[in-house]
């Protein structure tokens, strides 16, 4: 009968801590559960073993098993710390001494996990904290409640893991896939119509460029999230895009997801605009949107959020933003735009399962504000409005293309902004010869030439001015000259010429 009495206080125990101070149900067997407390820091493990114990070297060496038991758990859990406990419902206490059994067990030196132990007999059971329970006579009784207590702890465990589990599949990532595709397809046409990495091809077809925003064209804050710059950044940026596109689109649906990633896509956008004055593409920003709503998500659900994905996806956002800061040709303003209204446009829709609250109104707002402030910025900040290294690579591209009076604004821009690159003032002259204007053409030679004495390019070019102009003495040296900074067969034939 007393056996039965413990059995029966075993259950209620597990009970109360599941019902009433709301343990997670981690293993329940037999006779034995393990039970999270989630709201202790560290983390606590609680370890329930109904077994009635003789000798304490039993309880000594299953303390020992069961540090290493908790240690795994640890690392399962990913906690930096575990508290441990394990308590034995035994209807008498061991017969020998068993003092040493409380003191706490620690895994390693480092001491990241912490076992302690006590036993509870049934002369203990009437002083813990658990609420009356009905008087049961017989042993059927208490076997038709304990049925019953265990049976409410089974379908309240899986009722908290099939909740969980609601949270990262009420959606299935169709619109993730349908991005990709489009991302795909916009980059084929890139390659077809000219290159990915051509600046002009970009702009043609709808890249971030900041001068022409500026006139009106703000459609390409929302058409540049679907250009890639080069195969490598179409691959890394589809691969985030899969992965992380697919975990929110599962968790707040399409139609959330659709509305986060555009959100994100435009403030990054907005960001870039106003804080670089490259030309820009990717859909990076509303990638890092994606970040933001699973930071959201980390706000909402924090325990849940920590226990599942959250060191990983809080490790690789620091990474990736690092590497932004590290790396001058990322794009770090249109990481951090997106990543902001991510987390903002996550606010204005929430979880699928939580209830509409004034806060989704007051978050639409910033959200708004948030938008609007970046383009205000953006029209204010003249240092993004244009870049002389950015015009000399377009200038030098409409060149290629022999396309001249396209090229001169673009070149005049970038020697008016930057006089003393030698590269803006040798293309402006190249510019200037084909138009026959040879005076300007030899003064723009003469001043990159000043600015780069060993510019071998330059100095051929001078020397075919020199002949256009009739001064054959100084195209002489001037093509003497390239020679001795580069040996070219061009080179040589221009000379001879000139003998």
């Amino acid at each position: 009968m007393e056996t039965i009495r413990q059995d029966y206080f075993f259950w209620r125990m597990v009970h109360y801590l599941v019902f009433q101070k709301k343990y997670r149900l981690l293993e329940q067997g037999f006779r034995e559960v393990w039970l999270e407390d989630e709201n202790m820091k560290p983390r606590r493990i609680v370890r329930l073993v109904r077994v009635d114990i003789d000798f304490s070297s039993w309880v000594k060496r299953d303390v020992l098993q069961s540090v290493k038991q908790f240690e795994l758990v640890r690392k399962q859990l990913r906690l930096g710390k575990l508290e441990g406990e394990n308590i034995y419902i035994s209807v008498y206490p061991p017969v020998d001494s068993w003092d040493d059994i409380n003191k706490p067990y620690f895994e390693s030196r480092k001491k990241r996990t912490i076992v302690s132990s006590s036993i509870i007999d049934s002369a203990k059971a009437n002083e813990t904290e658990l609420p009356p329970a009905p008087i049961l006579q017989s042993i059927e009784e208490m076997e038709t409640a304990i049925f019953h207590l265990k049976e409410q702890i089974r379908v309240e465990g899986k009722r908290r893991e099939e909740k969980e589990k609601s949270f990262f599949f009420y959606g299935k990532p169709f619109a993730t896939v349908m991005l990709l595709i489009v991302i795909s397809i916009m980059f084929y046409f890139l390659e077809r119509h000219g290159s990915s990495t051509s600046v002009l091809t970009l702009i043609e077809f709808g890249a971030k460029y900041n001068p022409l925003i500026e006139e009106g064209e703000w459609w390409r804050l929302i058409s540049a999230m679907f250009l890639h710059i080069g195969f490598l950044h179409l691959f890394m940026n589809s691969l985030a895009l899969f992965y992380l596109g697919s975990a929110v689109e599962r968790m707040f649906g399409t139609g959330r997801f659709l509305f986060i990633y555009f959100i994100a896509g435009v403030s990054g956008s907005l960001a870039s605009f106003a804080f670089n004055e490259q030309v820009a593409a990717g859909a990076s920003g509303a990638i890092f949107g994606c970040f933001g709503a699973l930071l959201y998500f980390g706000i909402v659900e924090r325990k849940l959020f920590f226990r599942t994905m959250g060191k990983s996806v809080v490790t690789i956002l620091i990474i990736n933003l690092v590497f932004g800061f590290a790396v001058p040709m990322v794009d770090n303003g249109a990481h951090i735009g997106g990543l902001i209204g991510g987390f903002l446009a996550s606010f204005v829709v929430q979880l699928p399962k939580l209830k509409h609250s004034i806060k989704q109104l007051v978050f639409l707002g910033v959200t708004f504000l948030y938008v609007v402030s970046l383009y205000w910025f953006g029209g204010l900040n003249e240092h993004k409005a244009s870049n002389p290294i950015l015009e000399v690579q377009i200038g030098q591209e409409y060149l290629q293309k022999e396309e001249y009076e396209l090229a001169y604004p673009h070149l005049q821009r970038a020697v008016n902004l930057d006089a003393d690159l030698p590269e803006a003032t040798f293309l402006l002259a190249y510019a200037e010869a084909m138009f026959e204007n040879y005076e300007r053409a030899r003064e723009l030679l003469l001043q990159t030439i000043s600015l780069r004495s060993d510019f071998h390019e330059a100095h051929y070019n001078l020397a075919l001015v020199y002949y256009e102009l009739g001064e054959i003495e100084e195209a002489r040296a001037a093509v003497s000259r390239a020679l001795e900074l580069y040996h070219d067969d061009i080179y040589l034939e221009l000379e001879k010429k000139l003998k």
